[in-house]
C-alpha cells in the first residue's frame, strides 16, 4: 500500500512542471473580414509574435459562416506547442459559405523551449509558425 502512495505521490509531482510550462492561452480578437488574404497554396496564414511573456498568434483563416470560434485550447509537448480552435454555430445549422477570419490568440508564460506553434482549426491542422 505504501508502494502505491509513494508511486502516486511521485507520479503528481512528475506532471507539476508540465502543467506550469503549457501557458494560458486566451482569443482576444475574432474579426470577419470580407475579402480572403489566403494565399491559393495555403490553409491559413499564421504568424506569432512576442513580448516579454505573452506571445501573440495571428491566424487568418476560413470559418462557416453561420459558425463562431469556442474556447481556444493550449497544448504543449517538448519542442512544439499546438493551439486547437473548435467552432460551433449558435443556432446549430451549417451554412454552404465559408467566411475569412483574423483570429488573434493571445499565449501567456509559453515555455521559452517550444520551436513551433500549430494551429488546428476543428480537428484539422491548417498552419504552423515558428515561435518567437
Amino acid at each position: 500500500m505504501k508502494l502505491i502512495a509513494i508511486g502516486a505521490i511521485a507520479f503528481s509531482a512528475s506532471l507539476a512542471p508540465i502543467s506550469v510550462l503549457a501557458g494560458e492561452i486566451s482569443l482576444k480578437s475574432d474579426v470577419e473580414t470580407c475579402e480572403s488574404e489566403i494565399p491559393v497554396d495555403k490553409a491559413a496564414v499564421v504568424q506569432a509574435s512576442r513580448v516579454g511573456d505573452m506571445v501573440t498568434l495571428d491566424v487568418t483563416a476560413e470559418l462557416n459562416c453561420a459558425h463562431v470560434p469556442d474556447k481556444p485550447e493550449l497544448r504543449v509537448w517538448r519542442s512544439a506547442a499546438t493551439v486547437s480552435l473548435s467552432t460551433k454555430s449558435p443556432s446549430e445549422a451549417a451554412a454552404t459559405c465559408l467566411c475569412t477570419q483574423k483570429l488573434s490568440f493571445e499565449i501567456r508564460d509559453l515555455y521559452e523551449g517550444v520551436q513551433t506553434i500549430y494551429y488546428v482549426q476543428d480537428g484539422t491542422s491548417l498552419g504552423h509558425a515558428d515561435a518567437p
